[in-house]
């Protein structure tokens, strides 16, 4: 789902369930839909810095047909719309919704594009010309923090989700962990803030 054109703004990537919404194990009718408490004041806070975001997640329930891709789609646009009347604009949506081991018929695919693998950041990049060294990925999970180092961006892990499974993943470590969304907005702005100071001392030193 394209929600904008492309851009040479930089990008953050967000996961959804857990990040965005509330996750509730399986999350797909919009009587679910609930924005994490925070959302709106990091995203407007990293949008006011220029950042545009899109959505990278896993939905291999469709796989497993216990939901439909019709159903991802109808949440999706729930999400996006909501996220909408408070200004916020989600510049595109990367679904993965194969399972490669309990999925049935054309969604039994174990391809590049399921975290932590990252070929969903790949499709993005190659989409809107993106250098992904200059993105950054929010998740709450630890493949969400693999697939974020796998394509190069700098990764955040917040404490807003589920975090099941770091018991699979134990040696994965984000380049940062925060409580919430607006804590990750902080600090990519101290990011941002550092490499306006760097650019300065490399203009001086000419």
């Amino acid at each position: 789902m394209t929600i904008a054109t492309g851009s040479n703004k930089r990008i953050v990537f967000l996961d959804r369930d857990g990040v965005l919404n509330v996750d509730r194990y399986l999350t797909y009718r919009p009587e679910q839909f609930e924005l994490v408490v925070g959302v709106v004041e990091g995203l407007t806070c990293l949008q006011t810095l220029g950042f545009e975001f899109i959505i990278i997640t896993n939905q291999s329930a469709v796989g497993r047909g216990q939901i439909s891709e019709e159903q991802v789609g109808r949440f999706n646009k729930c999400l996006v719309d909501e996220l909408a009347v408070h200004g916020i604009r989600i510049k595109d949506i990367f679904v993965y919704p194969h399972d490669p081991v309990f999925g049935s018929g054309q969604y039994r695919q174990d391809c590049a594009c399921h975290k932590p693998k990252p070929g969903m950041f790949f499709q993005a990049a190659d989409k809107y010309n993106l250098r992904l060294s200059e993105c950054y990925y929010i998740g709450d999970k630890k493949a969400d923090v693999i697939a974020g180092f796998n394509a190069g961006c700098t990764t955040i892990l917040v404490e807003t989700g589920v975090l099941d499974d770091e018991h699979i993943y134990p040696g994965a470590s984000p380049d940062f962990r925060v409580r919430d969304l607006p804590r990750a907005a902080r600090v990519i702005a101290g990011e941002c803030a550092l490499e306006q100071l760097r650019s300065l001392d490399n203009t001086w030193g000419r």
